[in-house]
């Protein structure tokens, strides 16, 4: 077996699983920082330690936290900001706020599946002595809001066990936690924590450590230019995203200091759009010559309202037909009534309908439980006539990876309803939980790729009253910005591809949720998205309550380059199960040979 620890001074080591543990020894006691995983033991048994003292834990993620027992005479110190989110984290699980209409994301990845005791929480400045070493607590959120670093003094150096601050000289282990809202909701906040992250490394480095060690990543002997070149990354990241994001158009007092930026794109001018349209809330609505309605999105009762007072008014006769650009809750939540009031034909693209008729299915920014009734399924090119005009369906994986594009074609215009995926500024990518693939042929590219095939007279937003279009010149602008992204931010990350880092649902559970009565069996497909040009293989294993006395053995698959692939499990679940209610399962993931631990999971409802 390869040696899995090493040695950073007489009594200090690092073992190395799935993440980094922190080892303090003296004689054949330990303090552990992040303990997880069950390789561990082998480590601690290598080297002769048979007491576990202290457990010390950088931040509440269970992928650095499970899977090594916290046992009855361990005493378990954690970030007193984030004690709740190991000793209560229940409150999480059941509480609706966190499941459904998700515009805030702090805390909302890896959470613990169940509640660990807590002994001591620690705060900014706190010190502790624990055998030839002495220890100091520094607050670094970024990561995380509530993130710690121990600074570790011993054998005449000093270490800094920083959590997910860095992974290595420039690279972060992943983007995703960095979502955070500063004048708005998290939803808009693409790389919102920077700030907090380049403040937090500014206080590490500070405080001189002899080398950082990540929980994800690799020890650094050289803190300064492990921390420059990430932080130069970063802003060379962030430019390219403010450089074409439609943000600038809803929120421009966010990007000021950006103004005058070589390489970003103008902001068009708007156009008014074709009388025979009318725009309420999130609807666009598309009067015919006959008087019939064609009706998109329905996010709010009071569009059923307007369309009811257009009909009162004789301006329309009735609602036809019906179109859903994507699954966000301001498009769909009043779905329901609206079918009921309208009972016309619903049509939607394939990858909008998986969502919207099984919304527990799915675990994504802005997702309603409203469940909607889809009558026909489109897939790219499907064409249809309504009255005068022509319509044709897309998948236009743009503002999210589910959503539709349709083109209308009528009255001489040909106009472009993308749904939230643009505005005169560029781009919608600012919620990384929305799956903002880059790359040839994924994401925007695919986007910008068919709107420069198509040349559409109009582009709509559901957000927005003008229409608006862009020039070739600013299409290609769009196109080269995405693809020095695919560079710069592959760069950032330790993957071969930028998206492994960016798209948080690279992995994931369907369905997320499902109600499964004792006794019965649960089926589970866990799917994966391989970013790589070349073939990946990929291995995982439900961990499953111990009570349930029942194991699944790890299953196995190997996945095309850029391409889905899935692993389906069974899971009976015991009629003896008296715990009913949310059931929180992990799943234990292995890619390419590199263990990633309990990296996703999905939510079994017993009842």
């Amino acid at each position: 077996m390869p040696t899995r620890f090493s040695q950073l001074s007489h009594h200090l080591y690092v073992h190395h699983g799935h993440v980094n543990t922190g080892i303090l020894r003296d004689g054949n006691r330990a303090l552990l920082i992040d303990p997880s995983g069950t390789t561990l033991h082998t480590t601690l048994v290598a080297l002769e330690i048979t007491s576990v003292e202290q457990i010390l834990f950088t931040h509440h993620h269970r992928d650095n936290t499970a899977g090594f027992p916290t046992l009855d005479n361990v005493r378990v110190g954690v970030p007193s900001k984030a004690a709740a989110w190991f000793s209560e984290v229940e409150t999480f699980w059941n509480d609706s706020k966190y499941r459904w209409h998700l515009y805030n994301y702090r805390p909302h990845n890896l959470m613990l599946a169940d509640s660990i005791r807590v002994d001591d929480t620690h705060t900014e400045g706190a010190e502790m002595q624990w055998g030839p070493a002495s220890l100091k607590v520094l607050e670094t959120p970024g990561h995380t809001d509530e993130s710690l670093t121990y600074l570790i003094n011993v054998d005449g150096e000093r270490f800094a066990f920083s959590g997910d601050l860095i992974y290595d000289e420039g690279q972060l282990w992943e983007l995703y936690s960095l979502q955070k809202g500063q004048q708005t909701s998290d939803y808009h906040g693409f790389l919102g924590a920077r700030d907090e992250l380049r403040e937090s490394l500014e206080k590490v480095r500070d405080a001189s450590p002899t080398a950082l060690i990540p929980t994800h990543g690799v020890v650094m002997r050289d803190p300064d230019k492990a921390i420059d070149v990430l932080l130069h990354r970063l802003a060379d990241c962030y430019d390219k995203y403010v450089a074409i994001s439609a943000l600038r158009h809803y929120f421009p007092q966010l990007f000021t200091e950006f103004e005058g930026n070589a390489g970003h794109m103008p902001i068009r001018e708007g156009k008014p759009p074709p009388e025979f349209l009318r725009h309420f809330g999130t609807t666009w609505l598309i009067i015919s010559e006959t008087g019939e309605a064609f009706v998109m999105d329905c996010g709010s009762p009071h569009v059923i309202k307007q369309i009811q007072r257009l009909q009162a008014d004789d301006e329309i006769s009735e609602v036809t037909q019906f179109w859903v650009t994507h699954y966000h809750d301001d498009h769909v939540d009043a779905i329901p009534e609206f079918q009921a009031t309208f009972p016309c034909e619903t049509i939607t693209d394939s990858v909008v309908a998986r969502v919207i008729i099984n919304p527990t299915g799915f675990r994504l920014p802005c997702i309603s439980p409203a469940v909607t009734r889809v009558d026909r399924i489109t897939h790219d090119g499907d064409s249809w006539q309504w009255n005068e005009f022509t319509m044709t369906a897309y998948h236009f994986p743009g503002q999210t990876y589910y959503h539709a594009g349709l083109l209308v074609e009528g009255h001489g215009a040909k106009m472009f309803f993308g749904g939230d995926s643009f505005t005169m500024s560029g781009i919608d990518d600012y919620c990384s939980g929305n799956r903002n693939l880059l790359g040839k042929d994924v994401g925007y590219e695919k986007c910008l790729r068919l709107i420069q095939q198509l040349k559409p007279t109009h582009i709509f937003n559901c957000h927005v009253n003008p229409a608006f279009d862009f020039t070739d010149a600013e299409i290609e602008c769009m196109l080269d910005t995405l693809a020095e992204r695919e560079k710069c931010y592959t760069a950032l990350f330790p993957w071969d591809h930028a998206n492994y880092g960016m798209d948080e649902h690279w992995v994931r559970c369907y369905p997320y949720e499902q109600e499964i009565t004792p006794g019965e069996t649960a089926q589970l497909r866990l799917e994966i998205t391989n970013h790589s040009s070349e073939p990946r293989t990929a291995t995982a294993q439900p961990i499953l309550p111990p009570a349930w006395d029942v194991e699944i053995d790890p299953a196995h698959t190997t996945i095309p380059p850029k391409a889905d692939g899935d692993i389906d499990f069974s899971i009976p679940i015991p009629r003896s199960c008296e715990a009913l209610g949310r059931i929180v399962i992990p799943i234990d993931f292995t890619y390419n040979a590199r263990p990633l631990g309990q990296f996703r999971e999905a939510i079994f409802v017993l009842t």
